[in-house]
């Protein structure tokens, strides 16, 4: 089996897609459609990586990040932000709360996004603007 991906999502077709695309490059897929149903997820310690929206009904994304963080044996769970809120706050707000990159959905197509996975995954940098914070 490969390696294990979350994705936190509230928009059905996108969530669907990066799960097909990802499954289909050998990776297990998990997916959560609410802030609520993600968080459990994420705390349950079972994904290598999760990929998660910032705007999401019941529990924000912002603080899913905070929760995973929290926990010393989830903290380095790579999480990767995936939205389309590109504000320099939000940037820097997700990664100052600890996650590894920043996805703007509308900007990337799934196989870049299947791309930062594996990068992200293999702990190489990111190849894309938003791998750093801004400022």
């Amino acid at each position: 089996m490969g390696k294990r991906v979350l994705i936190v999502e509230d928009e059905q077709d996108i969530r669907e897609l990066y799960a097909e695309i990802l499954r289909d490059e050998g990776f297990a897929v998990g997916e959560a459609w609410d802030g609520e149903k993600g968080l459990a997820e994420s705390l349950s310690g079972r994904y290598d990586i999760i990929l998660l929206d910032i705007m999401l009904p019941k529990v924000d994304g912002l603080q899913i990040l905070k929760e995973i963080k929290k926990k010393e044996e989830l903290s380095a769970i790579p999480v990767v932000l995936l939205t389309n809120l590109s504000t320099d706050n939000i940037i820097k707000e997700g990664f100052a709360l600890g996650a590894v990159s920043y996805i703007i959905k509308s900007e990337m197509t799934p196989d870049q996004v299947v791309a930062e996975v594996k990068k992200v995954l293999a702990k190489e940098p990111a190849a894309h603007l938003y791998s750093n914070p801004p400022g």
